[in-house]
């Protein structure tokens, strides 16, 4: 049980603040990207902290994790299979999109930021605030959520199953529908995990998709 507790305890703190009062800001404003990239850059440096201390980078699939330094930086295959990444997770949304038009479902979260007006501020922080989430929710549940509940006992399978269930939960904010397609979502990144793609391809696929989506959302 005790990687599942820290596994647990690592989620808690890193994501303490969606169980907090939460500031005065407008959902996607300016100041809300900004808050968002910040908070989305402690997580990434706590949860790399909690692994390398932990385990070491390497038990969690992981050569080392210097991404912002030289001999680590994404490289232009990163980037390609971020690409397909994104491209997948975009098709994957197209589908889920005319669900909801048959169905008349809608995601309460997104629902109110349709017709926001983009400036250029905007647009940037949008894009580092979507890059933030990708590395920081990658890291967390695609190597170390995974591996956490494999050290628990559960065959890859299940861990990632039950690592894809956890982000969806972790979605609430948006509805049954939300909570849906992040789990769904979670088990297509894993699969590209499987298939020997890095935390940069997919982080880069997974903020990519996030950033097409609030500009279609608009």
């Amino acid at each position: 049980m005790m990687p599942i507790l820290f596994l647990i305890a690592v989620f808690g703190i890193a994501w303490i603040d969606l169980f907090l009062p939460q500031p005065s800001l407008g959902l996607f404003s300016e100041g809300w990207f900004a808050l968002s990239a910040a908070k989305s850059a402690l997580r990434f440096a706590f949860i790399a902290l909690v692994m390398k201390n932990w385990l070491g980078f390497e038990a969690f699939g992981l050569r080392r994790l210097k991404p912002f330094l030289s001999g680590y930086l994404p490289h232009a295959g990163d980037l390609a299979n971020g690409l397909l990444v994104a491209a997948a997770a975009v098709v994957f949304a197209l589908g889920l999109a005319l669900f909801s038009l048959i169905s008349n479902a809608q995601n309460p979260l997104l629902y109110p930021f349709q017709g926001s007006e983009r400036t250029g501020l905007s647009l940037i922080l949008m894009a580092v605030s979507s890059l933030g989430i990708g590395y920081s929710e990658e890291l967390f549940f695609r190597f170390f959520a995974v591996t956490s509940l494999e050290k628990a006992g559960l065959c890859p399978a299940f861990a990632v199953l039950g690592s894809a269930l956890v982000f969806g939960v972790s979605h609430g904010s948006q509805g049954f529908l939300g909570m849906t397609a992040a789990a769904m979502l979670a088990l297509l990144f894993s699969f590209f995990r499987t298939r020997g793609k890095s935390l940069h391809a997919l982080s880069i696929g997974h903020a990519l998709y996030d950033f097409v989506i609030l500009l279609a959302v608009t």
